[in-house]
């Protein structure tokens, strides 16, 4: 008889543990799945910058309101066909009412604050400058803010990641002269001077802390019931309409036809590669913490000075070499921690065994 008690005893603490790694096996983890829609996100994102950069044809911020308004065009029609696809399948689709205008606030920040920003620095300075300051302002505010709102703990790897990757983006810009002097030799009307380096830099820097804040309100909503595409569809949408509603009013209706087939399609291209990573990253924070999925998105930086060689002829310099190897480093850097088990006694032990090794190989 105590044979038989110990059996089904060992059955019930093992059971949860296989059926556990029965699911691991066959599905992806959600550090996993994070981490490929983090970098999924950076690659559509980097995309969309060189798309954006070819459309930077002028340096004024009306320009870029407009180029921000059409970009926002497939993210919004994304959103909306996916919210009608889960309310037909009988899901919940739309936000409830009292995230509603908090998630419309968030929009005006991303769409005024860091779309129509950092496009507006892609005019001033180009890719070089612009993507590495950004993610410079958006790595501080995002980690901090996610920090204070969300409870999310930076752990020392993790914050040595940080800094590395700050390092590399102060190495970038270092040698951000160069994409200055490209830009200024193709813009309509640029002045190269230190008060335009210096207006690039609020430019880009005010984006990147618009981004950080939207990125800890979207990690804040689809970490819980809510769905992604609830999320995003708002903040898009909100985008659409006051972004194009501005752009029409200071430009007119005529830069409808103003503007050339092949702005169109540059923009468009724009459009899709961002509704792509806006997805990809509203994915990702739903498995990751705000500060790793920043993490995960700063490799755009590297990507961005060399889309910025190749495609602009902004110059190669050691500043350049130096800058995207610390940034390879800092993303190697990167916490890596398996995910407990559910509902698990073991589950939890390991996951105390893990910290603990994390804590000494830190210490």
């Amino acid at each position: 008889m105590k044979t038989i008690k110990g059996t089904s005893s060992n059955t019930r603490v093992l059971s949860p543990t296989h059926n556990s790694e029965s699911q691991h096996e066959s599905g992806l983890s959600p550090g996993v799945r994070g981490t490929l829609f983090g970098l999924i996100s950076a690659l559509a994102y980097t995309a969309a910058n060189i798309a954006l950069r070819e459309a930077a044809v002028d340096n004024n911020a009306d320009w870029a309101i407009w180029i921000s308004a059409l970009k926002s065009i497939p993210a919004a029609i994304a959103g909306w066909v996916i919210v009608a696809y889960r309310d037909f399948q009988g899901l919940p689709s739309l936000p409830p009412r009292r995230l509603v205008i908090p998630l419309i606030l968030t929009g005006l920040v991303m769409q005024f604050g860091g779309n129509v920003m950092f496009q507006w620095s892609l005019s001033l300075g180009g890719l070089a400058l612009s993507v590495p300051l950004c993610f410079a302002t958006l790595l501080t505010t995002g980690a901090l803010l996610g920090r204070i709102f969300l409870e999310e703990a930076i752990t020392r790897r993790m914050l040595v990641s940080m800094l590395v990757l700050t390092a590399a983006i102060v190495l970038l810009s270092l040698g951000a002269h160069q994409a200055e002097l490209s830009v200024y030799e193709h813009m309509e009307h640029h002045t190269n001077s230190m008060s335009t380096v210096a207006l690039t830099i609020f430019v880009a820097c005010f984006s990147g802390c618009a981004y950080g804040a939207g990125g800890t309100v979207i990690r804040g909503s689809v970490r819980g019931e809510l769905s992604i595409s609830a999320t995003l569809v708002l903040i898009s949408t909100t985008g659409l309409v006051c972004l194009t509603t501005v752009a029409i009013y200071r430009l007119g209706f005529s830069i409808l036809w103003e503007t050339t087939p092949w702005q169109y399609f540059v923009m468009l291209i724009a459009g899709i590669m961002n509704a792509i990573a806006f997805f990809a990253i509203g994915a990702s924070m739903k498995y990751l913490s705000v500060t790793r999925v920043n993490l995960l998105n700063a490799s755009q930086t590297a990507m961005a000075a060399f889309a910025g060689v190749i495609f602009f002829g902004e110059e190669l310099t050691v500043w350049l070499l130096s800058g995207t190897a610390l940034t390879i480093g800092g993303l190697f850097l990167m916490e890596k921690k398996r995910p407990s088990i559910p509902n698990s006694p073991m589950g939890e032990t390991s996951q105390s065994n893990e910290n603990l090794q994390e804590g000494n190989s830190n210490g």
